[in-house]
């Protein structure tokens, strides 16, 4: 079976998958072998009893492996009645509502980064890329995939590729506009629009968090984005479609409002 890993790794790389797959199949893999099961004759039992062995997964991590094994077996062309990953449902994971970063703690988190951490990114390129991330809810992989030429600075507007490859028009300020033309103009598109890596894309947000004493990550960026367009009165429909959801389910809990936003907002009509 390590050919065909190999192989699946080769198949997830050339569409563009999540490489994760790969490595949570070479844990499952693994536990075959140990326990001296052959890959392709497994049952739910087998199933099951991994995630009893292994009982400290989260409920994300769980979601994980029943993902990769369904896209595995589908890519061993397993037929999908004989394929037991596609016979477990996902688990449901407890909805909470997510935190979000306001525009002047943005700002205050881009003057961090330049004053602090400038020698690997220059300054202008620092601001377009949080400003973008911001203003825009950009996914990592619409922003790992973005080329330049998908940006037209006179409509302020942006072509995205995201979750199978649909494509989505996304918006910025003209001033944001101004700013991502200044940082094009200083440095030549190598891998991509902003020249930008996963690795420095997750350590951007980390940086400033420690500064702001708040957890950030880089999907944090949409969230707070979509609650800064409720905020300058965009309707909910409106903010789903530049967000590309497919649901508007998933849009209203990106804007669920906090206790404390409750609270102020309570102090402010009511006391």
């Amino acid at each position: 079976m390590e050919d065909k890993l190999n192989d699946y790794k080769s198949y997830l790389e050339a569409r563009q998958l999540s490489q994760n797959y790969y490595n949570i199949m070479r844990i499952w893999l693994g536990y075959l072998s140990k326990n001296n099961i052959e890959p392709l004759i497994i049952t739910q039992e087998t199933i099951t009893k991994f995630f009893q062995e292994n009982n400290t997964y989260s409920i994300n991590t769980r979601n994980q492996f029943i993902k990769a094994g369904r896209n595995y077996y589908t890519f061993l062309c397993m037929d999908d009645r004989d394929n037991e990953w596609k016979k477990i449902k996902l688990m449901k994971i407890p909805q909470k509502i997510p935190d979000y970063l306001s525009e002047d703690e943005v700002e205050k988190g881009i003057s961090y980064l330049i004053t602090n951490h400038s020698r690997k990114m220059t300054p202008n390129k620092i601001r377009a890329l949080i400003h973008f991330l911001f203003y825009t809810g950009s996914r990592k992989e619409e922003l790992l995939t973005l080329k330049r030429s998908s940006f037209d600075f006179k409509e302020n507007t942006v072509r995205l590729f995201g979750k199978g490859k649909k494509e989505r028009f996304a918006y910025y300020p003209k001033k944001i506009g101004t700013e991502i033309q200044d940082y094009f103009s200083s440095e030549e598109e190598k891998q991509n629009a902003f020249n930008i890596t996963l690795g420095i894309m997750n350590y951007l947000p980390k940086l400033m968090g420690k500064y702001l004493n708040k957890n950030i990550y880089l999907h944090l960026f949409r969230h707070s984005g979509a609650r800064f367009m409720a905020d300058k009165g965009l309707n909910i429909q409106d903010i789903s479609r530049i967000l590309g959801h497919t649901s508007i389910t998933t849009t209203m809990l990106y804007l669920s409002p906090s206790d404390t936003s409750i609270k102020n907002k309570y102090k402010e009509k009511m006391i």
